[in-house]
């Protein structure tokens, strides 16, 4: 992997699981740390399910293999959270592929 493709900073959000005085759990997603990544758009579109209209936006972020990354964190990029979908290494690129798609608020 070449470092100069590297031109986004995007900041890793990882779970935190709390409860409050009525047993109930919450999950709230706090940032852990933040690194540079390759930012490409995979498509999208506007899509009407159950007479609500939702944004259905996929990106593809490169990072290095080091970075500590898993299924149930999300991505911050540009004041926008991600859903990870799926996660490819490469060992010969030294390199995490990551899918994921735009969380609709």
């Amino acid at each position: 992997m070449r470092a100069g493709t590297l031109t986004e900073s995007i900041d890793i959000l990882k779970v935190q699981v709390t409860t409050n005085e009525f047993g109930e759990q919450f999950d709230q997603y706090l940032p852990a740390f933040s690194t540079r990544a390759e930012v490409k758009s995979v498509g999208g579109g506007r899509v009407d399910e159950n007479n609500e209209i939702f944004y259905e936006y996929r990106k593809v972020f490169k990072v290095y293999r080091y970075v500590d990354v898993d299924d149930f964190d999300r991505i911050m990029w540009k004041c926008k959270q991600y859903r990870i979908l799926n996660i490819d290494e490469s060992k010969p690129e030294n390199s995490k592929t990551i899918t994921c798609e735009l969380i609709n608020q």
